[in-house]
């Protein structure tokens, strides 16, 4: 098997499952209960937690733990827009745990605005300039796309919406950076961060949201899954991919002819491309019947009719249909990718041939 659809969920990285089975064995209290064990277990949470406020450079502020990243991006839209005259602000690109629930706003009668992405895949900067208000809320953006993989430059973005009210609420959905990239929460002036663990070799079903200082926002109820908790910590302690760039340079200069990157490719991790009038469902069908996993976009939207990134994007609807997305883990190495170029050549060689579509 070669899997090639990280950006979808990763498998879990050795060191998270084995402390994660530890905690299961010997440290399975409930950490809300005032005996020894569950004391430990309260521990092993604030362990965890001290972690990754210093994975994300946090100097301040708290972390509340989640069952996803959807709900600690839910989180803030319910913390921040509560009453009718509160504006919320999204991005074309962003995932769909935040546009969905936008959407939901709007239909209540909120105002929602929808900041476009440039051709290349980047938020338009002077779009924000319009439609952030003195009634704008909360501003969302992902930081990394989930569809093209785009690396937003957040201190532009945060700089203009900063430029336009002061006062507004910014919040960055980092799940698909988190960890991957080197980030400092509270020299980007941000207000709160979303991340999880199954993007990086972590359990699924724990996420986190981190808050600024002087944000007031209760930890979810419920008992915390501290095992999960460490998990995603060790996840983000080990999550290292030294080759990623040389394996990325490979895939881009190396594939089939016809081919092409869509956006900008700031991202070594994910990669979307754009086939040669072949339907993207077709050919990773094809691959998938070789044991070969690639996909068309966000997994959460993987059912949606149409692509809100690369609509925004102005590709034209045909072109939407013809469209892989492939993205690296630690795990992948370069003869994957070599194998999977020359069985992608093979697979657009024996559709041409049939002419299938």
């Amino acid at each position: 098997m070669i899997y090639l659809d990280n950006a979808a969920t990763t498998k879990i990285h050795p060191a998270v499952w084995q402390a994660m089975q530890d905690i299961e064995q010997n440290n399975f209290f409930n950490a809300n209960t005032l005996y020894k064990g569950g004391i430990n277990s309260a521990q092993i949470v604030e362990q965890a937690r001290t972690i990754l406020m210093q994975k994300l450079h946090a100097t301040n502020g708290q972390l509340l733990f989640t069952n996803t990243a959807t709900q600690a991006n839910h989180l803030i839209i319910n913390h921040c827009i509560r009453r009718p005259q509160q504006e919320l602000v999204i991005t074309a690109g962003d995932h769909n745990s935040i546009y969905l629930a936008a959407k939901e706003r709007s239909n209540q009668g909120y105002t929602v605005h929808t900041v476009p992405l440039r051709t290349d895949g980047t938020i338009d900067i002077e779009a924000i300039k319009t439609m952030v208000t003195d009634q704008t809320s909360l501003f969302m953006f992902s930081l990394v796309n989930s569809d093209i993989g785009t690396y937003q430059d957040a201190a532009a973005v945060v700089a203009a919406v900063r430029a336009c009210n002061p006062k507004t609420h910014i919040h960055v959905d980092a799940a698909q950076a988190f960890a991957k990239f080197d980030f400092d929460v509270s020299q980007l002036g941000l207000d709160s961060v979303t991340i999880c663990g199954h993007k990086i070799h972590g359990p699924k079903g724990v996420g986190a949201l981190w808050l600024r200082a002087g944000i007031k926002l209760e930890q979810p109820h419920g008992t915390l899954n501290h095992s999960a908790i460490m998990g995603l910590a060790t996840a983000a302690q080990n999550f290292h991919c030294p080759a990623v760039n040389e394996i990325h340079r490979y895939l881009v200069t190396n594939l089939p002819d016809g081919c092409r990157v869509n956006g900008i490719n700031n991202n070594p991790y994910i990669t979307n491309i754009l086939l040669p009038n072949v339907f993207g469902e077709t050919v990773m069908n094809a691959l998938s019947a070789q044991e070969i996993y690639v996909g068309l976009g966000s997994a959460c939207a993987a059912h949606a009719k149409g692509n809100r990134t690369l609509d925004s994007m102005k590709l034209t609807p045909q072109q939407q249909k013809q469209v892989l997305r492939i993205s690296l883990g630690m795990d992948n190495t370069l003869d994957e990718i070599k194998t999977f170029l020359t069985t992608l050549q093979s697979v657009l060689q024996a559709i041409r041939t049939h002419n299938i579509l």
